[in-house]
C-alpha cells in the first residue's frame, strides 16, 4: 500500500466514528482512523527522497566578512 491509500482507510474510519453512538466504539474508530495516519506518514519518512536543487548565489551577491 502507498500513503494515499493508507490516507484514504483513515477518511474512512474517520466517517464511520462520526456515525458512532457509542463513545466507546467512536473512540475505537478514531483510534484505528489515527493508526492508518501514521502508517501514511512513516510509508513517506520511508521512500526514496528525490534529490532537490539548491539555488546558489551569484558571486556579486556574497558579503565579505573580514
Amino acid at each position: 500500500m502507498d500513503a494515499e491509500q493508507y490516507r484514504r482507510n483513515a477518511r474512512r474510519y474517520l466517517v464511520r466514528a462520526r456515525q458512532m453512538m457509542s463513545p466507546e466504539n467512536r473512540a475505537i474508530m478514531l483510534d484505528l482512523a489515527s493508526r492508518w495516519m501514521r502508517l501514511a506518514e512513516r510509508s513517506e519518512a520511508t521512500r526514496p527522497v528525490q534529490q532537490q536543487q539548491q539555488v546558489q548565489p551569484k558571486e556579486g551577491n556574497k558579503q565579505d566578512r573580514n
